[in-house]
C-alpha cells in the first residue's frame, strides 16, 4: 500500500502536542527528556560558569555524537535492519526510531546553540570565534539542524509509523530506506563541510 496504515495514519494526523507525547512514551519519557536536558545542562552550566573551556568541548563533544550518529544510522543501522525479517524489523523500528529522534534533537540542538554562543562576543566568554570561517560553519550547522527536523526525522516517522500497522508494507519501509541512504550521504557531505571550515578557522587559512 502507498499510504500510511490506519493506526500510523491515526497517530501521525494527532496535534503537534499529542504526536510527541506519543512518541516520548514510546521512546520511555525519562529518555525522551534526558535527550534534552543532558547535554542542555553542560551548556548551562559552561554559561553560569562563564567557562569557555566547557562550553567549547560540550559543543565538540555534542556535535561529535550529532555528526557519528547521523551517519551512522543511514549507513549502518539502517542496512542491518534491512537485512532482518519484516517482523524483527518492525519491532526494532518501533523502539530504536522515537529513542533516536529525541537523542538526535536533543544533541543537534545543543551543538548549534552552544556554536552560537561561541561566536556571540556579547556573552562576555571571550572565545574570540568571530570571523568568516566560524560564521560559514555555524550558518551550514543551523541549516543541517533544520533540514534534519524536515527531512530524515520526518522519514524516520514515516517508517515509524508503518511499523504500528499489524502487517506493515514491506516495500514502503524499503523505499524509506533507500531515501534515508541518500539523505545521509547529503548530511555526511554537508557534515564534512563544516569540518573543513572549522578546521581551516582553526589553522588560520
Amino acid at each position: 500500500m502507498a499510504v500510511v496504515n490506519e493506526t500510523g495514519r491515526r497517530v501521525a494526523e494527532q496535534g503537534f502536542v499529542d504526536r510527541i507525547q506519543h512518541l516520548a512514551g514510546a521512546a520511555n519519557p525519562a529518555f525522551a527528556a534526558g535527550s534534552f536536558l543532558v547535554p542542555l545542562a553542560f551548556l548551562a552550566a559552561s554559561l553560569a560558569l562563564a567557562s569557555t573551556e566547557l562550553l567549547f568541548y560540550t559543543h565538540v563533544a555534542a556535535g561529535a555524537v550529532w555528526f557519528g550518529f547521523a551517519i551512522i544510522f543511514p549507513a549502518i543501522i539502517g542496512p542491518t535492519l534491512g537485512g532482518l525479517d519484516e517482523e524483527a524489523s518492525a519491532a526494532v523500528n518501533r523502539t530504536l526510531i522515537p529513542k533516536a529522534v529525541f537523542f538526535l534533537v536533543g544533541f543537534s540542538l545543543t551543538t548549534v546553540l552552544s556554536g552560537t554562543v561561541l561566536l556571540t562576543p556579547d556573552l562576555g566568554l571571550g572565545y574570540g570565534f568571530g570571523g568568516t570561517w566560524s560564521g560559514l560553519a555555524l550558518g551550514l550547522g543551523w541549516g543541517l539542524f533544520a533540514f534534519g527536523l524536515a527531512v530524515p526525522h520526518r522519514l524516520q516517522l514515516s517508517a515509524y509509523y508503518e511499523t504500528l500497522s499489524p502487517d506493515p508494507d514491506a516495500s514502503r519501509l524499503e523505499s524509506i530506506e533507500k531515501k534515508n541512504l541518500i539523505v545521509g550521504l547529503f548530511e555526511g557531505a554537508v557534515m564534512l563541510a563544516i569540518i573543513v571550515l572549522m578546521t581551516g578557522f582553526r589553522l588560520g587559512l
